[in-house]
């Protein structure tokens, strides 16, 4: 489930909150994102336990522009979500103690004010987040510089995130809530190479600490079942590169990217996407293929001899490779109860993992004023 969430999160939300505004994202806008991911375990992954999960989701973004370089936006997201190991340990906790969740599904509100001079801007916002064993409270810093005439632009980011555990075991056993902290810089550098070509470098840097574990997760360890235990330190690193180039009307974009953390993870992607636009450009199809390979960390197995003080059998941190092959299409239509026209989009991809679990997921969204 928490690879599903960070693919919802990486590849398919809103933009608003990650990078400074540009001078073109301070206009008045509205829109909307439905989202429904399909997670199919075909007998892969845990052995010992069924990874089927689901998630509908919706996220809705309004902007009020505040004057020439300054605006307010606002962002709800809500989902529900459902994954058999975590329905199953929510199902025993309410049986074994009568507990109740802080709501059936998720939602998460954040807020920003964002500033755009001729050259330079920030955002500036906060978060709040909760669902039936998780609570989230984040704030995030943004801003960008333009050089050599906006050949060159420079951005970063920070957002601090500090957020309450819920602790359900898989047997149905609770503990008391446990914290869990995150701080992440995010770096990065475009750079226009000529009126057709553009290089984008980036970097990300995440301290995790608290409560890293997932709760209602379990291990074998010799002939039973034990609690998930990680370490609650974790340090993330992903750099990535990414070229751009224009065809005519259309273009295409090709990048890498490395990632790995002190548990021994590694993660390679690699991916290609082309934007084809017909009609003006009043219609955009967008087709995307991308590799990635990971190897796994040193606290994974599917069963441990002797109980490790580390150890986990999510498959999230196994060895796996997968491919996904996916079609964007949008286009520029009227909108009969306003009085300019919108965009609408609708998205489908398939993601196939080498441990034979595959995700599907469908977008729609609509967003006013182009």
């Amino acid at each position: 489930m928490l690879l599903i969430k960070t693919v919802i999160s990486w590849l398919l939300v809103l933009p608003c909150f990650a990078a400074a505004p540009s001078s073109g994202e301070l206009d008045d806008l509205f829109a909307f994102r439905g989202i429904v991911l399909q997670q199919d375990d075909n007998n892969g992954g845990n052995p010992y336990v069924s990874e089927d999960a689901s998630i509908y989701e919706g996220l809705f973004l309004y902007r009020s522009s505040l004057g020439a370089e300054d605006a307010l936006q606002g962002k709800f997201t809500g989902d529900v979500v459902s994954a058999a190991s975590y329905d199953d340990a929510r199902e025993k906790a309410e049986t074994v103690s009568g507990a109740t969740g802080y709501n059936p599904g998720r939602f998460n509100i954040d807020i920003a004010w964002l500033h755009q001079s001729l050259d330079w801007g920030f955002s500036i916002g906060t978060s709040y987040g909760q669902e039936y064993a998780y609570r989230s409270q984040g704030y995030n810093l943004s801003g960008n510089l333009d050089l050599a005439e906006g050949a060159t632009q420079l951005s970063a980011s920070l957002q601090v995130f500090n957020d309450q555990v819920r602790v359900i075991r898989f047997d149905g056993s609770k503990e008391h809530d446990q914290v869990r902290n995150t701080d992440t810089l995010n770096l990065g550098w475009t750079q226009s190479l000529t009126p057709t070509r553009v290089l984008n470098l980036g970097w990300s840097n995440s301290q995790q600490r608290g409560m890293l574990a997932t709760s209602f997760n379990a291990v074998k360890v010799d002939d039973h079942f034990e609690f998930e235990q990680l370490p609650e330190h974790r340090i993330r690193n992903a750099g990535s590169i990414r070229y751009k180039q224009a065809n005519g009307e259309d273009s295409w974009q090709l990048g890498f990217s490395r990632y790995q953390d002190n548990w021994d993870v590694k993660g390679n992607t690699l991916e290609l996407r082309y934007y084809a636009h017909f009609n003006r450009g009043q219609l955009v199809l967008e087709p995307v293929y991308r590799y990635y390979q990971q190897q796994q960390s040193r606290y994974f197995a599917w069963q441990f001899d002797g109980l490790p003080p580390f150890r986990s059998s999510d498959s999230d941190l196994g060895d796996f490779d997968g491919h996904t092959l996916g079609l964007n299409v949008s286009w520029l239509g009227s909108a009969p109860w306003l009085q300019r026209q919108a965009w609408y989009d609708m998205g489908f991809q398939v993601y196939d993992r080498s441990d034979n679990i595959r995700f599907y997921w469908l977008t729609v969204g609509w967003r006013y004023p182009q």
